[in-house]
């Protein structure tokens, strides 16, 4: 779905790219956790409370979904119901108008993207346990016209990013982005991208950071150890 952020040339970049938060990242790894290659990742927690709680909860995911996130060896989060900044702008019985967009590669499980599209708004949620990787554009959960590397902010007061026609010109919509630290420093990020005509209900900030609250694990992995 092309929401037009960019006059003449849609949607072709987000803010931060994996590879540049594996590298802000990498001074921060405790454990020699690495992918059957050798490449260094960062150490999951199995037994952080939000992991063993969603373990032993009914309800999982079934059918072709839990079977694509089941084989990942990362955990997944997501949100658990629509966030309110989409009902803003796309109604209050919003729903997606695109199936779920779940993007990984079966042969390098540590890292996943998650986009959910509704009209003129979507909402992507992507991680990766790999340290200083070098993705290749097909597998870019998250890049920068820049390349500039963002500030991760804390757990409880993460920072948010925001891109429009003010700070990126020919800019039509606008772009919010924040990072998490999770299991513990897992990078995850939330992206929403609006188009124009949803752009001043897009900049609720306040909105965006109680919707955090709603993000939730969706899956654990069948396999959790490289």
């Amino acid at each position: 779905m092309n929401l037009g952020l960019r006059a003449g040339s849609g949607l072709s970049w987000s803010i931060v790219t994996a590879g540049i938060v594996g590298a802000v990242l990498a001074s921060m790894a405790t454990a020699a956790d690495r992918t059957p290659s050798g490449q260094k990742m960062q150490e999951v927690d199995w037994n952080d409370p939000e992991l063993v709680a969603f373990r032993t909860a009914p309800n999982k995911l079934a059918g072709a979904e839990a079977a694509k996130l089941n084989a990942l060896r990362i955990p997944v989060i997501a949100f658990g119901e629509v966030p309110q900044i989409v009902k803003n702008v796309a109604g209050p019985n919003a729903k997606p108008s695109e199936p779920r967009s779940i993007v990984y590669d079966s042969k390098v499980p540590y890292w996943y993207r998650i986009t959910d599209t509704y009209d003129g708004i979507t909402v992507a949620i992507a991680a990766d346990r790999r340290i200083n990787h070098d993705l290749g554009a097909e597998y870019q959960i998250g890049t920068s016209k820049s390349g500039a590397a963002a500030t991760l902010g804390s757990k409880a007061h993460p920072n948010l990013s925001i891109l429009d026609g003010e700070t990126e010109e020919g800019m039509e919509g606008v772009i919010i982005e924040y990072h998490l630290l999770k299991f513990p420093d897992i990078p995850y990020s939330v992206t929403i991208e609006c188009a124009k005509k949803a752009k001043s209900q897009c900049k609720d900030l306040a909105i965006i950071t109680k919707d955090e609250g709603l993000l939730k694990v969706i899956a654990t992995g069948t396999a959790r150890q490289p």
